[in-house]
């Protein structure tokens, strides 16, 4: 499968399979991010905390479309912040099919997988032979 692609090609496309889950998940929960806007000071998130998660998103995006390996520094942060701080899903649909007890342990499960996805993916991305490609 992908024989025929190119290898910069075929990670240039995981790339931006990234940055489209990053958006998904961005805008799947926009809702939570109106949070952010809400003036009381009484809240169990902080709105900085809030503000510079979805400012990581939006970077982690913008790079990752562009091809840009700087596009994975806020993408390492945006999956972990948005897994513990907001209980946010990389994969939208996933954590909605599974019993609601079980929802967290999916969520942090998917993101994790796809975190470790990434890490992966820009070591394959800054390998020797693929740097003089790119």
């Amino acid at each position: 499968m992908g024989e025929g692609i190119p290898r910069t090609l075929r990670l240039c496309i995981a790339s931006k399979i990234l940055a489209v889950l990053v958006a998904l998940s961005i805008f799947r929960q926009l809702d939570r991010f109106d949070q952010f806007f809400i003036t009381s000071q009484i809240v169990i998130v902080p709105n900085i905390i809030v503000l510079l998660v979805l400012f990581s998103g939006v970077l982690a995006i913008i790079g990752l479309l562009k091809g840009q390996k700087w596009g994975f520094l806020p993408l390492y942060f945006y999956i972990p912040a948005a897994t513990m701080f907001l209980k946010i899903s990389i994969i939208p649909i996933l954590p909605e099919l599974v019993p609601s007890i079980y929802r967290n342990q999916m969520i942090l499960g998917l993101n994790s997988v796809v975190l470790v996805y990434s890490v992966f993916l820009l070591l394959r991305r800054m390998d020797r032979n693929l740097l003089h490609e790119v």
